[in-house]
């Protein structure tokens, strides 16, 4: 039932709707950047280069993603599906290294806005991160 519904809406498979692992950390690496309302080029920088160590990507690969990480950002009323694709595909280091690399986007312009802070502890804790861990994170990304 639910392939019909999917197909019935314009998918080809139910797996069609499912996020990718990259596309769902590209997400919250955006979401991090765009939460404070400013897009800084220094968050958008520490951003790819995050991915690009998370994920193993080249440079070529890398803006394909992040624009499609936006227009994912632009149309989602929630980052369920994408929390739960990287619980899925993530290991506890991984999702350590992620809610890291959120933190230095978050740095990256030099102060980090209470609506980051904010959004980087609602993805730790969907990601059942430890609170110790999201603040060993913090803390070792960037001045507290």
């Amino acid at each position: 039932m639910w392939e019909k519904l999917v197909r019935a809406l314009g998918g080809g498979k139910a797996e069609a709707a499912q996020p990718r692992r990259e596309l769902a950390i590209a997400v919250l690496l955006v979401e991090t950047l765009r939460a404070d309302f400013a897009s800084d080029a220094a968050e958008h920088a520490a951003a790819r280069g995050i991915l690009r160590d998370l994920c193993g990507l080249d440079d070529t690969a890398l803006d394909p993603l992040l624009a499609e990480a936006e227009a994912e950002v632009g149309r989602s009323v929630s980052l369920h599906a994408f929390v739960a694709e990287l619980n899925a595909a993530l290991g506890a280091q991984d999702k350590l290294e992620l809610i890291g690399g959120m933190w230095r986007v978050a740095h990256a312009d030099g102060r980090v806005h209470p609506e980051e802070e904010l959004l980087i502890r609602r993805v730790a804790d969907l990601l059942y991160v430890p609170h110790h861990e999201f603040i060993r994170q913090k803390l070792a990304s960037g001045p507290a």
